[in-house]
């Protein structure tokens, strides 16, 4: 059941890049490439957390604070927080102005920041952010071609993220990331919300490792490049969207395809599940997001 659709009405759609849920999964936030950030509910209230423009810097990421009154934004002009104050939302927390194609929080203080592009190559890095102290975490980890993607395991303190042709699984409290090699370029990651598998979106299909043995569990195949992927949050689902306009749906024990959807949002190239895994959210380069129920 279709439960929620917005076209954003201009001659020139934005691409929707990113998305999340807010913790209690009552509002869901899209970041596009014309600089607004929507946040929406689903009471139907509908407010810009940033003006789009013909001249506004690109905005690649979004990520709410783990209590859900703020908000990280991030793309090419850098990233800051916004927080909701009960009638405004007002600046908070650090802020950087190096591009960055990724945020996540790892838990209420700690802000998981990629550095880069989620298109093109360009130096950069994943580093760690006190949100509280505003103080950059150490150690950060250096990715000559910038790091494309991002993802966090809140409960498990773990970060992923690919660079040009390759994902990385941190451990924080570790010393060093398990490395992933690939063969082509890595536009999308995901991790199981136990910490044990990462997926990372490869050409034209999703590949699920386990973690600990670094072994291929899963492939995952479209008909056209994967560029989106998600863990359902009771690990037993895993989705994917693909510029052959599709969302399928995985059982992530076997591998086998659920189900598929094709929704009018052109290029899939962001997903996010909410919170209770009862609604799952795309973005795609129509500039359109959509949410449906996936019971």
């Amino acid at each position: 059941m279709l439960l929620y659709q917005d076209h954003l009405a201009v001659a020139r759609p934005p691409v929707v890049y990113a998305l999340a849920f807010s913790p209690d999964g009552a509002a869901l936030a899209s970041a596009a490439t014309d600089g607004s950030v929507i946040l929406r509910d689903f009471g139907g209230d509908r407010r810009l957390l940033n003006e789009p423009g013909p001249d506004a810097p690109a905005v690649q990421a979004v990520a709410f604070t783990a209590d859900g009154t703020g908000v990280f934004l991030g793309g090419s002009a850098g990233w800051h927080g916004r927080r909701f104050t009960g009638t405004t939302w007002e600046p908070f927390g650090p802020s950087n102005p190096t591009p960055v194609s990724a945020l996540g929080m790892l838990d209420d203080r700690t802000l998981a920041v990629g550095v880069g592009d989620r298109v093109k190559s360009t130096a950069g890095k994943l580093e760690l952010w006190d949100v509280v102290t505003g103080a950059r975490r150490s150690p950060y980890w250096p990715e000559p071609n910038g790091v494309r993607a991002m993802a966090v395991c809140p409960g498990k303190r773990v970060v992923a993220w690919t660079g040009y042709n390759k994902a990385r699984v941190w451990d924080i409290v570790k010393a060093r990331p398990v490395d992933f090699p690939q063969q082509k370029p890595c536009p999308a990651v995901a991790l199981s919300p136990d910490g044990k598998n990462v997926a990372v979106a490869v050409d034209y299909a999703a590949r699920v490792y386990g973690i600990e043995k670094r072994q291929l569990r899963l492939e995952l195949r479209h008909k056209a490049i994967v560029s989106a992927v998600a863990f359902s949050p009771d690990g037993g689902t895993i989705a994917t969207g693909s510029w052959d306009n599709t969302v399928k749906l995985w059982d992530a024990a076997t591998g086998r395809e659920r189900t598929a959807f094709r929704w009018p949002i052109g290029r899939v190239l962001c997903l996010a599940y909410a919170p209770d895994g009862l609604r799952l959210a795309a973005g795609g380069d129509l500039g359109s997001v959509v949410v449906w129920d996936t019971e």
